[in-house]
C-alpha cells in the first residue's frame, strides 16, 4: 500500500523508495494533482529540528527551483511532513554516474569529455544564474540511457552548511571531492565546483579517485595539500592538462566557472596551449639572453646613461671634498647645514621632544591582529608567524564538532591592536570524534514496495 504525503491534500503519493543515504531518502512517488511520475527526496527529521536549517532549505530550494536547463533535474516543490523536509524533482530515468564508475575500470576518454561537458553545461547555468552546487560528485550526476546528463541537489549542501549536524558527510561537502578552499572553510564559488568535477573527471579516466585517506579529515587534507597525481598515460595529454588546471590548489588558476570547462572539455587542444597562471618553474639565477643581438632603442640609452651619471656622481663628490677641506674648524660644533638635517635636530626645534619619542614607542612595540589573517590555518604556521611579532603563544586545543580539520586555527584572543610581549590566546582544534554509537534510524512511511540499496535512478543522495 502506497504511502501519501499528510499535507497539501494528500497530493504526492510515494510509491517506492529509490535510495537510502547520508540525508535521507529518495521515493518514487506520484503527484496526483498533476498525474505525473516525481521523486520525492525525504530529508532527515533532525533537520527540521534546526531553525537555521529550515531558513536556508527554503532559500536555497526557492533558487534551485529557478534553474532551468536541460541539464539540470528541474525542482517541482519543497514542504515539510511530519516533521520532514523534503524536495519533489524531475524523476530521471537512469543512474548515477557512480554506477557506471564503479570496479576500478576507467572510462573511454572521448566518453567522459561528452559527460562531463553537459554537467559542466548544467553547472555553468546555475554559475551565471549566482548558484553554487557544493556538492558535486558522481552520485550527483544522473546519467540517461541516451547518454543526457541531469545535475541534481542543487542546495542541499549549502541549506546544511554550518548547522553543527555531523556524521552525513554532507555539512561541509563530500571529502573525496571536497575542493581545498572548502576544507579550509572559505567559501564556496563556482571555481570550487570546477575543482569538485575535476576530480570526478580524474576518477572517470583513471578508475580510481585522486585522493583517498583513511579518514575524511585526512583526505581532505590530502586535497588541500598533496600534489595533484598523474592521470594515465592512455589519457591524451591536451585532456589531462584540462584536468590538472581544473583541479588547481587556488581558485584563480582554474577555470573561472562551469562554461569555461565545458568549452575546455570539447576543445581540450585549445586549453591546452592556452596561458594558465599555474606554478611555474623557478626563475634562472642570471639574465635570461635575448633572442637577437641587436640592442634595443632603451637599452642604446642605458648604455650611455650610465657613463653620464657616473660623471655626474664623481663631480658631486668632488665638490663635497672641497667644502670640507675649506669649511673652517669649529671644536667639533655642526654647521647649520648639519643641524638642519642631521640626528640632532629635535634639540634646536622648540616643539617638545617627546611627542616623536612616543611615535617611535609605538611603532615599535604595537602590531595589529586580525582574527581572519589566522583563523582556518595551521597552528604551527601560526605560532611562527605570531613568534616572529614579537607575542607570546598560548595554545590551546578545542574539542571538534566533526567537520573541522584537525590542527587547524580555530580563534585568537585577543585581537586588534596589541603590544609586543603579550600572549595571545590561540585555539585550534583536536582530533575528529569518533561515533559512539549510530543514529536511530528515521522512520519513513510504509508501502508494499521493498526497500532497495541501488540508487540506480532518479536523484542521488
Amino acid at each position: 500500500m502506497s504511502e501519501q504525503f499528510a499535507d497539501q491534500e494528500q497530493r504526492y503519493r510515494l510509491d517506492a523508495r529509490i535510495a537510502t543515504g547520508g540525508m535521507g531518502e529518495v521515493w518514487r512517488a506520484t503527484d496526483t494533482t498533476l498525474g505525473r511520475e516525481v521523486a520525492v527526496k525525504l530529508l532527515k527529521q533532525e533537520y527540521a529540528d534546526d531553525p537555521t536549517f529550515r531558513a536556508r532549505f527554503e532559500t536555497e530550494a526557492r533558487h534551485a527551483a529557478s534553474l532551468h536547463h536541460p541539464n539540470i533535474a528541474s525542482v517541482y516543490d519543497f514542504g515539510e511532513t511530519e516533521h520532514r523536509p523534503y524536495l519533489v524533482m524531475e524523476l530521471v530515468d537512469g543512474q548515477p554516474l557512480s554506477s557506471l564508475i564503479q570496479g576500478g575500470r576507467p572510462m573511454a576518454p572521448a566518453a567522459v569529455r561528452e559527460l562531463l561537458a553537459q554537467a559542466a553545461d548544467g553547472l555553468g547555468a546555475a554559475h551565471a544564474a549566482g548558484i553554487v552546487h557544493r556538492d558535486v560528485k558522481p552520485a550527483n550526476l544522473l546519467v540517461t540511457p541516451d547518454r543526457r546528463v541531469k545535475v541534481t541537489d542543487f542546495g542541499i549542501a549549502r541549506a546544511a552548511e554550518g548547522i553543527g549536524l555531523t556524521g552525513t558527510g554532507e555539512v561541509m561537502g563530500t571529502p573525496q571531492y571536497l575542493s581545498p578552499e572548502q576544507a579550509q572553510g572559505q567559501t564556496s564559488t563556482p571555481a570550487s565546483d570546477v575543482y569538485s568535477l575535476g576530480v570526478v573527471a580524474f576518477e572517470c579516466l583513471a578508475g580510481e579517485r585522486p585522493f583517498v585517506a583513511e579518514t575524511a579529515v585526512a583526505t581532505a587534507l590530502a586535497h588541500l595539500r598533496e600534489p595533484v597525481p598523474d592521470l594515465p598515460p592512455s589519457v591524451p595529454a591536451d585532456l589531462s592538462a584540462v584536468v590538472r588546471r581544473s583541479m588547481a590548489k587556488l581558485p584563480q588558476e582554474r577555470y573561472p566557472d562551469g562554461d569555461a570547462l565545458a568549452d575546455a572539455l570539447r576543445n581540450p587542444a585549445t586549453a591546452a596551449t592556452a596561458v594558465v597562471p599555474s606554478a611555474a618553474a623557478p626563475p634562472l639565477p642570471g639574465p635570461v639572453p635575448t633572442t637577437t643581438t641587436l640592442p634595443t632603442v632603451d637599452e642604446r640609452r642605458r648604455n650611455w646613461l650610465w657613463p653620464v651619471l657616473g660623471v655626474i656622481a664623481l663631480a658631486v663628490v668632488a665638490i663635497l671634498v672641497v667644502l670640507l677641506i675649506t669649511e673652517p674648524a669649529d671644536d667639533g660644533a655642526p654647521s647649520d647645514d648639519e643641524t638642519s638635517q642631521g640626528p640632532t635636530q629635535s634639540s634646536t626645534a622648540p616643539s617638545s621632544p617627546s611627542e616623536p619619542t612616543s611615535e617611535a614607542t609605538t611603532e615599535d612595540t604595537s602590531v595589529t591582529l586580525n582574527a581572519g589573517d589566522y583563523v582556518g590555518r595551521p597552528l604551527g604556521d601560526v605560532e611562527r608567524e605570531l613568534g616572529q611579532l614579537g607575542l607570546r603563544v598560548n595554545s590551546v586545543q578545542v574539542d571538534n564538532p566533526g567537520d573541522e580539520i584537525e590542527g587547524d586555527v580555530s580563534a585568537l584572543n585577543p585581537t586588534g591592536r596589541v603590544e609586543q610581549g603579550d600572549t595571545i590566546t590561540v585555539n585550534y582544534w583536536g582530533p575528529q570524534p569518533t561515533p559512539s554509537d549510530t543514529p536511530t534510524p528515521t522512520p519513513t512511511p510504509t508501502d508494499t514496495a521493498s526497500p532497495t540499496p541501488d540508487d540506480s535512478t532518479s536523484p542521488s543522495n
